[in-house]
């Protein structure tokens, strides 16, 4: 399945009603834009919280999976508020943003830090302590930091290319 197989929902989803509504109000797009942010700033700092412990480089007080726990309601919580208001931004330009290449790369590299999040990511920093090596803490955080901190800098690229 290519994307010129989902052209034709992001034509209709951007004629619709409501995505010429989002469209056409620089205000509303901006407000989504700074709610967008948020979540992404609440998900990418509670990533750099948990990679940091796994990278043993800081909060080293308890375990990773303690943290982890502590920490994940409020990545799930900007991970919630990021997609949500990813889908709205982008109601109210489907095709332009559909068309653009960097807006496909940060969608390719979402799924990947989807899928990377809620199976392996979720493995070894809700494993007991010493269940995985400290090199494979390492590179599952190093992972996680670039498939998140991808997904914001092609969104960024978005408004440059």
């Amino acid at each position: 399945m290519g994307w010129e197989t989902l052209q034709p929902v992001v034509h209709w989803l951007g004629d619709s009603e409501f995505g010429q509504w989002l469209g056409q109000s620089p205000i509303r797009i901006a407000g989504l834009f700074v709610v967008h942010l948020a979540g992404l700033t609440l998900l990418l700092s509670g990533t750099i919280v948990i990679s940091l412990r796994l990278l043993g480089i800081g909060f080293l007080s308890g375990p990773a999976a303690r943290l982890t726990r502590d920490v994940d309601p409020w990545r799930t919580a900007g991970l919630v508020v990021t997609v949500v208001s990813g889908m709205l931004i982008f109601t109210g330009g489907a095709a332009s943003y559909f068309d653009g290449l960097w807006f496909r790369r940060k969608m390719a590299l979402l799924l990947l830090a989807l899928i990377f999040n809620f199976t392996w990511f979720r493995t070894v920093t809700h494993a007991r302590e010493g269940r995985f090596s400290p090199w494979q803490n390492r590179v599952t955080a190093v992972l996680a930091l670039l498939l998140w901190f991808g997904v914001g800098v092609a969104g960024r690229a978005i408004a440059f290319f």
